[in-house]
């Protein structure tokens, strides 16, 4: 743990701070030719980079729930100290991933990780958090932390690597592959859906790309990725699904957890006309769902991908 600690302080170093997008006050490049051309446009694609990163931090929501109020959540989120936490992380890693980049929803993933990084900490529940045990925490604890959430995103997103590539294909096939779900577990459902002129494409996209942390309290999404990290340790070693398929592991189990997810709501969401089931979407009523409710999901969304993983046709939106 210890050497990843010390590598990801080099790549900070290396990446990050000697990155010219941060030298705000360096001198104009006065180079010529096509070395010159060359720095120069890649300092321009880091200070894009780090301009959007620069946007989208200050924008990071955390779902308050249990004894997480949104005043707190949003103290916590809006801290200079976590949002410059944010802003090194994201860029060394989109640096790294040039295939990828950054994508927008990436500072969500990656502040479920810090929370829990500081839960740890502070041995408190991740809903009982606060700026002043933030203050609490030394620089070189807090340095360690940083790596640490930095590993843990890295592993993370390459699993679903291609949920944040051109095009972002997991994700397409991900919202796919919920619709043929929804259509075979709940008829009706799909059908008032269909009648409506509602596409859930939309909601399904934010759901993937931010790993349901938009939707779920903090406390419920912890626990729900921690069933998908296990799912996807579990896989390793066994035959993972096809490109067309995803993951057998993380990927897989997400996808009959929000179709499970879309279900629990079926009979308010058949009871609603376009416009409400439009506004209820954007802002789920998940505010007083607790562990059990996730795992009460979570029991319904791994019997679904044992019962369909043995016709594995189904997976992949065959009709």
């Amino acid at each position: 743990m210890q050497r990843k600690r010390e590598e990801y302080l080099d790549l900070r170093r290396s990446l990050y701070d000697a990155s010219p997008a941060l030298a705000s006050d360096a001198e104009p490049a006065t180079g010529s030719g096509a070395g010159a051309s060359e720095a120069a446009g890649g300092a321009d694609s880091e200070a894009a980079l780090l301009k959007q990163i620069r946007k989208d931090v200050p924008r990071t929501r955390l779902r308050p729930g249990g004894a997480l109020c949104q005043v707190q959540a949003d103290l916590l989120v809006e801290s200079p100290r976590i949002q410059s936490f944010m802003e090194r992380v994201l860029f060394v890693w989109a640096v790294r991933q040039p295939a990828s980049g950054y994508v927008q929803g990436l500072n969500d993933v990656l502040m479920l990780l810090i929370v829990v990084g500081l839960a740890d900490e502070s041995r408190l529940p991740v809903d009982r958090l606060s700026t002043e045990l933030l203050g609490a925490v030394s620089e070189e604890r807090f340095a360690e932390i940083e790596a640490d959430c930095y590993w843990c995103l890295t592993q993370i997103l390459s699993e679903i690597f291609d949920h944040y590539t051109h095009g972002q294909p997991g994700i397409q096939r991900m919202v796919q592959r919920l619709k043929e779900i929804i259509r075979r577990i709940d008829a009706p459902l799909a059908a008032h859906l269909e009648a409506q002129c509602v596409d859930l494409s939309v909601t399904y996209l934010r759901w993937i790309t931010c790993l349901m942390v938009r939707e779920l309290p903090t406390a419920c999404c912890a626990r729900l990725w921690d069933t998908l990290i296990a799912e996807s340790a579990q896989a390793v070693g066994h035959v993972r699904g096809s490109s067309d398929c995803g993951s057998a592991g993380f990927e897989a189990l997400l996808v009959y957890f929000c179709a499970c997810f879309t279900a629990y709501f079926s009979q308010r969401l058949q009871e609603m006309d376009f416009e409400a089931i439009t506004f209820f979407l954007q802002q789920m009523p998940t505010d007083g769902f607790a562990d059990r409710e996730v795992e009460v999901l979570l029991g319904e969304a791994f019997v679904l991908k044992s019962l369909f993983q043995q016709a594995p046709r189904h997976l992949c939106g065959s009709e």
